[in-house]
């Protein structure tokens, strides 16, 4: 009876030991590593700009809490020009939109400052004659090293530059072609410019844009792109157009292309040039802009690594900008 009452407590004790002594193995853990969570981006605070002395227009700026930025408004919102008013109410005076606001937005963000668009006179931008209207100016704005009242920040895109002309135009088929023909340009425009001087008296960066144009090219400014593509489509009396052919701007020419009108860009002059893309401001009340221009730069530079401006290219014009191709 004593064995019996032995054993039977050498059990237990076996019984309870076992539980403890498995927990005490090691145990491999798996992973299903299909469901795991990505690991999180390293999130990197941009610190805010701290004033400085006061001696440059970014300090009025900061302690304003607003930027004024001058946008040419172009009359039409086909093709997507680069700013236009929205068309539900063209009428009354809509909301700006277009590719330049977008840029605007994202510098004024930069900064961290409040965005104020205020419609600009294409002429007084380019001549610096600002008149404390608008801190800063994005108005398809080349930096001209001609254009001296202006200072621009880098290029932040580079905008190809063609030639459209009619279907019908079958005598058209090369740059060389429009030799004394009359070519329209947007008013007040870098193309008007362009064609308007001779090319080695305009440069950027001491390189000019395009290459030899024939001779006696007769520019002829127009003030609405829109209206202009739309009158060189119609085939019905070519002979009464004032013109043969549009130089501007080859992203939003072909849109034209493909909203299929009765026009063409010239298989030889598709992409003529580069136009840099840049934003311009002038020094106001005895305040310097180079600080402002660096933060500008900053800006741009951060949004271009980031991929933030080829989204704003893509979004307007189906292709990246930011770059020479």
């Amino acid at each position: 009876m004593a064995k019996t009452i032995i054993s039977i407590n050498f059990l237990v004790t076996i019984l309870l030991i076992l539980p403890i002594a498995a927990q005490c193995q090691p145990v491999e853990q798996v992973i299903d590593r299909s469901t795991s969570p990505a690991p999180s981006p390293t999130i990197r605070l941009i610190p805010p700009i701290q004033p400085g002395d006061g001696s440059d227009l970014i300090d009025k700026l900061l302690e304003r809490g607003f930027i004024r930025v001058g946008i040419w408004v172009w009359p039409s919102v086909e093709f997507s020009p680069p700013a236009f008013r929205g068309v539900s109410n063209a009428a009354t005076g809509g909301a700006l939109n277009g590719f330049e606001v977008d840029i605007a937005h994202l510098i004024a963000d930069g900064l961290g400052l409040e965005l104020e668009l205020v419609e600009a006179y294409p002429p007084a931008i380019i001549s610096g004659d600002w008149q404390g209207q608008w801190d800063i100016a994005l108005a398809s704005l080349v930096p001209f090293d001609q254009t001296s009242k202006v200072t621009f920040s880098r290029p932040y895109g580079y905008m190809p530059m063609g030639i459209l002309a009619s279907s019908n135009q079958d005598d058209i088929r090369s740059l060389e072609q429009l030799a004394n023909q009359k070519v329209a340009v947007l008013e007040h425009s870098a193309y008007q410019r362009l064609l308007a001087a001779p090319l080695d008296t305009l440069t950027v960066q001491a390189q000019p844009l395009l290459p030899a144009l024939p001779r006696d090219i007769q520019p002829v400014p127009i003030s609405n792109l829109a209206k202009a593509i739309h009158l060189l489509s119609d085939t019905t009396d070519p002979e009464t157009n004032e013109f043969v052919a549009i130089f501007g701007a080859t992203p939003i020419l072909q849109q034209a292309v493909k909203s299929r009108l009765a026009v063409k860009l010239l298989p030889q002059a598709q992409i003529i040039g580069f136009q840099p893309l840049a934003v311009g401001t002038v020094p106001q009340d005895g305040l310097e802009v180079e600080r402002l221009i660096l933060e500008i730069d900053k800006i741009l530079e951060r949004a271009r690594r980031q991929g933030t401006l080829a989204e704003i290219y893509v979004r307007w014009y189906d292709q990246d900008l930011g770059q020479i191709r």
